[in-house]
C-alpha cells in the first residue's frame, strides 16, 4: 500500500506498520523549500550549524534535508507553478500581453529581472 503526496506525487510507504513521520517529514521539507524561495536564501542554509539547532529546537524529530533534496524540491514546486499557469493561459480566451524589464542593483551587485503581463479574461 502506497500514500501519495498531494503536492508532488511521490509515493511514500502507507502501510500502518510505516508510522507517520515519513509523510510529516515530507511535507515540513516542502515548508522549507517554500521558505527558501520566498525570502531568497542559498541553498546552503541547510548545512548552516545554527539553522539545524534552531529547526531542532522546533522539532526534534525534523531530519535537514541535503541542498540536493532542497534543490530537488525548488525545482518540483517550479514545475507545478508553470504547469498551473500555462494551464490558466491555455484557458484564457482574450489577448496577453507580456513585457520584460531587466536591471542590476549596482549596491547589491546582483541582477533582476521582471515579467509583466497584461491580459484581459473571459469576464
Amino acid at each position: 500500500m502506497k500514500a501519495i503526496c498531494n503536492y508532488c506525487k511521490k509515493k511514500l510507504g502507507g502501510v500502518s506498520k510505516n508510522g507517520t513521520s515519513h509523510l510529516r517529514d515530507h511535507s515540513e521539507r516542502r515548508e522549507l523549500a517554500k521558505m527558501i524561495i520566498n525570502h531568497e536564501y542559498l541553498l546552503s542554509m541547510v548545512d548552516y550549524v545554527q539553522f539545524e539547532k534552531y529547526s531542532y529546537s522546533l522539532q526534534p524529530l525534523f531530519a535537514m534535508p541535503s541542498r540536493n533534496t532542497i534543490k530537488s524540491d525548488i525545482l518540483k514546486i517550479f514545475k507545478e507553478k508553470k504547469a498551473k499557469t500555462i494551464s490558466k493561459l491555455k484557458a484564457n480566451e482574450g489577448r496577453i500581453a507580456i513585457t520584460t524589464d531587466m536591471w542590476t542593483a549596482d549596491h547589491q551587485k546582483r541582477g533582476y529581472i521582471a515579467v509583466i503581463a497584461h491580459y484581459i479574461d473571459n469576464q
